[in-house]
């Protein structure tokens, strides 16, 4: 006999399922690619190349919805379940850019100081990709999808070894980016090997 857990179960795994295409994951890669390289060649308008990802974070949701349908259909998840996944994604998109903004103000901070600010200037390149993590981890509860957990300990490892080498903080972010664009590009093409034609 079915139970109510059961089918909880069921939805659960069949919505984590549902993000195995790859298309949030080469989006969320290739905007961190864009900060990083924005950040290594012109640092001084670093903090700029977050308005693009964000604002794209609608168009890509929206074609991401169209691209999937037009596939494997549409599926309509219990209200509750899209309420939840709106409030959740609505709320990821501000909590990256408000991360992103702090993470710019503590790194100009500490950069400028005239004080001695210690261990502070020492993590100063690790802080953008430890911030990126953390909206990695939100996405992992968003998503219901273990690889964002995965990601955010990329993002942190590059980001340690970004302050032991001194590095320009763009330089964690591009690499874990790059590994974040190959893992989802891997997983769009087996969505394709899997779905190849479009229904008409």
């Amino acid at each position: 006999m079915t139970t109510d857990h059961d089918l909880r179960n069921l939805e659960r795994a069949a919505y984590s399922s549902s993000y195995s295409d790859g298309i949030i994951d080469l989006y969320l890669g290739l905007s961190i690619v864009w900060l990083g390289t924005a950040w290594i060649w012109r640092p001084d308008l670093a903090g700029l190349a977050g308005i693009l990802p964000a604002v794209l974070v609608v168009p890509v949701l929206m074609g991401r919805q169209t691209f999937l349908e037009r596939r494997t259909g549409y599926v309509k998840w219990a209200e509750p379940r899209r309420k939840t996944e709106h409030r959740s994604l609505l709320g990821a998109a501000i909590l990256g850019i408000l991360l992103f903004a702090l993470a710019i103000g503590a790194f100009l901070v500490v950069r400028r100081a005239s004080f001695d600010t210690g261990i502070f200037e020492a993590i100063a390149p690790a802080l953008m990709a430890w911030l990126l993590a953390l909206m990695t981890l939100v996405l992992a509860v968003v998503m219901t999808a273990r690889r964002m957990i995965a990601y955010a300990a990329v993002l942190v490892v590059t980001g340690i070894v970004g302050a032991a080498f001194d590095a320009n903080p763009g330089w964690p972010m591009l690499v874990s980016g790059l590994v974040i664009v190959a893992v989802g590009g891997s997983m769009l093409v087996s969505f394709l090997r899997v779905n190849p034609t479009v229904e008409s």
